[in-house]
């Protein structure tokens, strides 16, 4: 139940972020980016990859397409130590779904495809295989027949950690929250929180500041797109939702003018 509520919960955000009027309105690097920023790095790397030599955006998307590489290595190397941990803890439904996240971050990981080929195997067989790291001596896990407060607990810490580390502050922020919620004092939940909220109002101070720069030199759309940003990260954000909606009615003002000029030419 709880990965159907995942699982649900990221399509929704998908849908969100696919819908938003910030994607509506930008170009395709600029969904490229959208995506990316929400952690939907496939999508962002494809979107990136589509735009053509002829685009004036080419040499944009191209550094985006090296930059996601280079954090899906990263996130394909912790979901790989994150599957070994649950693997030598015994839990193999878990370390094989990790192992799993892996492969789709980095699916050259020849490591991560032979650890879930063999989880795969210890599963279906229903046998209990010793990760090659783990002592033999070691006692076995005891089973409880559910679930305790520190798994579900360690589960949110894990993925908040890989949100953290691909920069989705909002994801983040999530779960290291529902972390503390069920363990108070869960590993250092509560400091990686601090950070990715501090991390989270940095990136909204660059957006909102720019945003700014981009209204005084009397560029709205632009503007409105660095606004648009910082809503996603804080949609309670009242600074860049006031600024927005200055902008936009400068734009529908600019419009309705334009209109009456053409109007006005028309009809001479």
């Amino acid at each position: 139940m709880f990965k159907l509520f995942i699982i649900a919960l990221a399509a929704l955000m998908a849908g969100c972020t696919q819908m938003s009027s910030r994607y509506a309105r930008g170009t395709e690097y600029d969904r490229a980016v959208i995506l990316y920023e929400n952690g939907m790095l496939a999508e962002a790397r494809e979107k990136a990859r589509s735009i053509t030599r002829k685009s004036p955006e080419y040499a944009s998307a191209r550094k985006l397409v090296a930059d996601i590489n280079v954090i899906s290595m990263q996130l394909s190397r912790r979901h790989m130590e994150i599957g070994e941990d649950y693997e030598r803890a015994g839990i193999f439904a878990k370390a094989a779904f990790e192992y799993s996240e892996a492969l789709k971050f980095n699916p050259s990981n020849m490591i991560a495809r032979q650890r879930l080929s063999f989880l795969n195997d210890a599963i279906s067989s229903g046998e209990r295989r010793e990760h090659p790291d783990r002592k033999a001596s070691a006692a076995p896990a005891k089973k409880t027949g559910r679930d305790e407060p520190e798994d579900f607990a360690n589960t949110h810490y894990l993925k908040g950690k890989v949100y953290l580390e691909s920069k989705a502050y909002a994801k983040a922020i999530d779960e290291f929250t529902a972390a503390i919620k069920i363990v108070p004092s869960y590993m250092n939940s509560r400091e990686l929180l601090d950070r990715a909220r501090a991390e989270r109002d940095k990136a909204m101070d660059k957006h909102l500041m720019k945003g700014i720069a981009y209204f005084q030199s009397e560029q709205m759309e632009l503007a409105i797109k660095e606004w648009d940003a910082v809503l996603e990260l804080d949609p309670s954000n009242r600074v860049a939702a006031d600024y927005k909606y200055r902008a936009e009615v400068i734009l529908e003002r600019l419009k309705k003018i334009r209109e009456k000029q053409s109007a006005t030419g028309a009809a001479s």
